[in-house]
């Protein structure tokens, strides 16, 4: 364990500190405790110039949740001593660049903050202090973030559709008749090995890229140049006259069907059309719906099954601008099956489907679907928890979780808080929790307190790396009003600084009470590339959590928040925006049309090469797709 550094005043020295007059203020009541703002902080206290003051520092940044350890293992020096030569002897010179350093007036103006709040009988319990910017007190920085050089978009090229959504596009006409934009030679780079230090990040993932950057690109650093043979592919519909000018601004969005749209023209693959949030056959797909959902607790393989079969059936009717008149109607869509025709018939004829409302009756599907709406039990397990096990409720569920449990109730107790608090969780302390705060984590969460979520996700996370970017994904991003829980994905402002980030995060919002369960957590190898896994299918860090908002009268939400490495930023939120089907199609036409992998990132399936973009339209346009944007993804 690391000790902290002797706590005796230091011999006098030039200059004096006003922190310790500070410090000597009116006790508050001994049963009410400083907000802890340094909460999982970790702070090296240079001695120089702090006089007397030394221990007044120590005691303030134990009172407001922080820990004084040794340079080595400290997020944060602070120092009085400004100069950089005396700093390089208090600090030596391998730290100087490496950690932030700030003066002590980021501490004493911290505590005042917190004293504040704790002392004034007007404070908002809903709103704690935030922890104070460090941008106003640093010294130093710490290291300047190191960003990769972006990887430019391939050549155009204009093609023509086949008649196959779902077969890759040739040059219309072959070499006679290609449509070839000006060449712009680029500098290869795939592989990740160059970078930048310093430079600006886009922070708008809606943002069209530079196409000035991209032609200016990045020719000739190395005194080679490269050519991309990469094509891009327009959708039917785009007009000649607006071809040049989406040239010149990259592949147009695709953009909702027409009513005269012909059913026959309208793709299987939901990448290859828009499927907006509201349908005009919503009523029509509910009925129908009870159908899919007994079926995925009925098939224990769901890959190429009926459920598959009944889903895509679904998702392509999201995207008809019409309403459906007959089943003969709807079999004019691609994967829309006899089956389905007659259940729409009927549901046209009479208003209900026979089988979904026997379904929905039945006393198994209604126990199968509250056993699965809790953590950690799927459909496969919910299904065994009925018929082997005989269970009926959520308490024989419950039950039967501790049943199998090894330890006993009261040997768990002992860890049991700090495994709820810091990961780990044994599948019956979930289950027992789940149940517990069921009523509160079923209510939907609505848009306003998605925004509060991620904005104190994002607080927290500037007391670690200040300048972090975040998207809200999941429905929120596909525009629902309401969302079942909270998908928050960030990156730092460079490379590397993503690595423990995610821990330190959640540490901090457990020790803050905020985050009052840590259900699952999977941390990335920094060596490994992208690949899927049964422990971690997208390398990424990830903390599954009950998030509850300080305050009283808040709800526990169930959030997910997803660290992304700085080059992998889009494409984990591609992966973390949905819709579910969506991301099956996409990562469908990926592999079996252009050979690459997507796992929150693309990987070339005969190289194992690393593809990273910058935004979503340009892994869209890579792909050779029109750009969907997330609130026309809605095909589940």
């Amino acid at each position: 364990m690391p000790t902290r550094p002797p706590a005796q005043p230091l011999p006098a020295s030039s200059s004096s500190s006003s922190l310790a007059r500070h410090h000597h203020h009116p006790a508050p009541n001994p049963e009410k405790r400083l907000y802890p703002l340094f909460a999982n902080m970790t702070f090296y206290v240079v001695p120089a110039k702090l006089e007397a003051d030394l221990q007044t520092m120590y005691d303030c940044i134990d009172e407001l949740g922080g820990r004084c350890t040794r340079i080595e293992e400290a997020g944060l020096v602070v120092s009085a001593v400004r100069g950089r030569p005396r700093l390089i002897r208090s600090l030596g010179r391998e730290w100087i660049d490496q950690k932030p350093i700030v003066t002590p007036a980021f501490i004493q103006d911290t505590y005042t903050l917190a004293l504040k709040y704790l002392t004034d009988p007007n404070s908002d319990p809903h709103r704690p202090p935030s922890l104070a910017s460090r941008e106003g007190y640093l010294i130093s920085p710490g290291p300047r973030p190191i960003i990769p050089l972006r990887m430019v978009i391939p050549r155009m090229t204009l093609l023509k559709r086949s008649a196959s959504p779902l077969t890759p596009a040739t040059p219309a006409g072959g070499e006679a008749d290609r449509e070839d934009i000006k060449p712009v030679k680029r500098r290869r780079l795939l592989n990740q090995q160059q970078y930048v230090v310093g430079a600006e990040s886009h922070r708008d993932m809606s943002l069209e890229p530079d196409l000035a950057d991209i032609n200016a690109g990045v020719d000739g650093l190395d005194g080679h140049e490269y050519e991309y043979g990469h094509e891009y592919v327009y959708d039917h519909g785009v007009q000649k006259e607006d071809q040049e000018a989406e040239t010149r601004f990259g592949i147009g969005d695709l953009e909702v069907f027409d009513e005269d749209v012909r059913f026959e023209d309208i793709p299987a693959l939901c990448v290859h059309r828009a499927s907006p949030l509201i349908c005009v056959n919503q009523d029509i797909i509910d009925a129908i719906r009870p159908i899919i959902e007994e079926r995925e607790f009925e098939e224990a393989q769901q890959k190429n099954s009926n459920v598959l079969s009944y889903r895509r059936s679904l998702s392509v009717r999201s995207p008809v601008p019409r309403r459906i008149k007959s089943g003969k109607e709807a079999r004019k869509l691609l994967g829309v099956g006899e089956k389905v025709a007659q259940r729409i018939d009927e549901y046209l004829s009479t208003g209900a489907v026979r089988e979904s409302d026997q379904i929905l009756l039945s006393s198994r599907y209604q126990a199968l679907k509250l056993f699965a709406s809790v953590y950690t039990i799927g459909h496969h397990k919910s299904k065994e928890l009925y018929d082997r096990h005989h269970c009926r409720t959520l308490e024989d569920v419950r039950m039967h979780f501790e049943a199998i449990e090894e330890e006993s109730p009261e040997a768990r107790l002992k860890d049991k808080l700090r495994r709820r608090r810091r990961g780990g969780m044994k599948q019956v302390e979930i289950v027992e929790e789940w149940i517990r705060l069921k009523n509160e984590l079923d209510e939907k969460i609505p848009r306003s307190e998605v925004e509060e979520i991620a904005r104190c996700v994002m607080e927290h996370l500037d007391a670690y790396v200040p300048g972090c970017e975040y998207t809200i994904c999941g429905g929120y991003r596909r525009g629902k009003t309401e969302s079942n829980d909270v998908d928050v994905v960030f990156r730092p402002p460079g490379m590397d600084l993503d690595i423990g980030l995610l821990k330190n995060l959640y540490l901090r919002l457990s020790d803050l009470g905020i985050v009052t369960h840590v259900l699952h957590v999977t941390h990335r190898d920094a060596d490994t590339p992208i690949h899927a896994s049964a422990q971690n299918f997208d390398n990424l860090d990830k903390a599954f959590v009950i998030f509850k908002l300080p305050g009283p009268g808040r709800l526990h939400r169930r959030v997910d928040l997803i660290s992304a490495p700085y080059d992998r930023y889009a494409s984990a939120v591609l992966s973390w925006s949905g819709s579910m089907m969506f991301e099956r199609d996409l990562k469908r036409y990926a592999e079996n049309y252009r050979g690459y992998k997507f796992r929150a990132g693309l990987i070339k399936i005969s190289t194992g090469e690393e593809v990273n973009l910058e935004t979503e339209r340009e892994i869209f346009g890579f792909l050779g797709l029109r750009y969907v944007p997330p609130e026309l993804r809605n095909a589940d």
